[in-house]
């Protein structure tokens, strides 16, 4: 399962602290940013289990970012 998140994340020492707390918690994701997107794309992919969208969202907001699950239709309008 892969899932896109938009986020607020600027700066690659916030996007390297926000993929260790998530690889902490969810060892098993593969974590992946792309700041250079105009949505500051996270993008999470798993292979053998769930992806818990609420909990990504709620470490990235805990650590004071914006984020939000990245629609078909969102990604369309950025084209």
């Amino acid at each position: 399962m892969i899932e896109v998140y938009k986020t607020n994340i600027l700066k690659k020492k916030q996007a390297k602290e926000i993929k260790k707390q998530i690889k902490h918690k969810f060892p098993n994701y593969c974590v992946d940013f792309d700041l250079a997107d105009c949505d500051h794309i996270l993008r999470i992919e798993t292979f053998n289990e769930a992806l818990d969208n609420h909990a990504i969202i709620n470490s990235v907001q805990k650590l004071g970012f914006d984020i939000e699950i990245l629609t078909d239709e969102i990604a369309i309008l950025n084209v």
